[in-house]
C-alpha cells in the first residue's frame, strides 16, 4: 500500500504576519527598557569613578601629610591603583576626538577631569556639539594652609541625565 503525501510543510502567510506583529510589539516594549538600563549603568559608573577619584585625592593628601610634603594639584588618575581602560590620558584641549563617548580625560589647564557621556545630558560643558561632565580638582585650605584636595563642579557646569 502506498501512502500519499499531500500535506505541505512550512508556515502560512497569516502565521508569518502574526509572528512579525508579535516580534514588533516585543521590540517596541523591550528596546526602550534596554536603553534605560544602559543609561542607569552609565550613571552608576560615573558616580563610582568620581568616588574613586575623590578617594585617590584623600589618599594623596594623607601621604603628603605623613611625609611632611606639600600638596599640589595634580591628576588624580595618577593615584589610582588600576587605571580604568576608558581613561584617555592627559588631553589639552579635550575634544570629542581624543575623548570619545564613554571615556575620561585629564585637562591640566584648569585642572579638569572630563567625561564624555554615551547618553545625553543637560548642562555640563558644551564643546564641539557634545556635552561633557567635568569636575575640577581644587585646593582645600585652612586659613593659609593647604590641607587637602577635592573634586568640585561649578554651577555653570552642573549636569543632569
Amino acid at each position: 500500500m502506498q501512502l500519499r503525501k499531500n500535506a505541505q510543510s512550512g508556515f502560512t502567510l497569516i502565521e508569518l504576519v502574526v509572528i512579525i506583529v508579535v516580534l514588533g510589539i516585543l521590540a517596541a516594549v523591550a528596546i526602550p527598557k534596554l536603553f534605560q538600563v544602559t543609561e542607569e549603568a552609565e550613571k552608576s559608573a560615573v558616580a563610582t569613578m568620581v568616588s574613586s577619584l575623590e578617594s585617590s585625592l584623600s589618599m594623596y593628601t594623607a601621604k603628603q601629610v605623613v611625609n611632611s610634603q606639600s600638596m599640589a594639584i595634580h591628576n588624580p588618575f595618577d593615584d589610582l591603583s588600576n587605571t580604568p581602560s576608558n581613561y584617555k590620558g592627559v588631553n589639552d584641549p579635550v575634544t570629542t576626538t581624543n575623548t570619545p563617548n564613554g571615556t575620561w580625560s585629564w585637562r591640566p589647564t584648569g585642572n579638569w577631569i572630563m567625561y564624555n557621556p554615551k547618553s545625553s545630558i543637560t548642562g555640563g560643558w558644551l564643546n564641539g556639539g557634545e556635552r561633557f561632565i567635568i569636575y575640577q580638582v581644587q585646593v582645600v585650605t585652612d586659613g593659609t594652609d593647604t590641607v587637602g584636595l577635592k573634586l568640585n563642579t561649578t554651577a555653570s557646569y552642573t549636569y543632569s541625565w
